[in-house]
Order: C-alpha cells, then structure tokens, then sequence
C-alpha cells in the first residue's frame, strides 16, 4: 500500500470532514453533491481494500496482516452507515454523523499506511 493510494484517501477524509463541519455551523444538511463526493469516496476505499488483498495475496504481508485486512473492509462499512444514518436523522446534527465517518475512515488509513510500513522492514 502506498502514498499514491492512501494519500488521497486520507485527503478526501479530512476534507469532507471540514466541509461536514461547515454545514453544521451553517445548520445545513449534506447536499447531493456531498452525496456524490461520498460515492467517489467508497470506490476509492473499494479500490483500496481490491490493492490491499491482491498485495497480500502476492505475499508482501505486514506485521499486523489481519488487522490492516480488517481496517480495510471495515472502512467500506463506515462510510454508508454514516450516510444512512445521516439522512434517517432529521435533526442539525445530522452532518456531524457524516464528519465522525470521514473522519474516522482518514485516521484509520493512517493507521493502514503505519501497519504497512512494517513490509519487508
């Protein structure tokens, strides 16, 4: 896993946390073209679980393989739930599900990108 992949990941996450966090203090909810930056985001987290797989299947293993395996399916997870949960929630809030999401899928490829790091070190 490199930077190439994780960096814009990690990217994507943070910026639509800000931009979730914008809509709270404007009291607005996600609008279609956050759903669609959304959309992009998960293939891309697709893309990223489809690289992971195939590198470790290919033998080059980190330390933590079942952890690294394990953030990069739960990240596939994260983001819908949010998204459903969001849109079900009526109140100001409901953005803020949204920001915890993103936010939690570009900590966890940090984390994804540290444990890979140990390949081949």
């Amino acid at each position: 896993m490199s930077s190439i992949l994780s960096g814009p990941v990690i990217a994507l996450g943070l910026i639509t946390s800000i931009w979730s966090v914008l809509l709270f203090a404007r009291d607005r909810r996600a609008s279609n073209t956050m759903l669609l930056v959304l959309i992009a985001f998960e293939v891309l987290l697709l893309v990223q679980l489809i690289v992971a797989i195939v590198l470790v299947t290919r033998g080059e293993r980190p330390d933590e393989t079942a952890t690294f395996i394990a953030y990069a399916a739960s990240e596939l997870l994260i983001l819908p739930a949010g998204v459903f949960w969001s849109a079900a929630d009526k109140s100001r809030t409901s953005v803020l599900v949204i920001f915890i999401a993103c936010f939690a899928v570009a900590v966890m490829t940090a984390r994804m990108f540290q444990i890979w790091s140990t390949v081949g070190g």
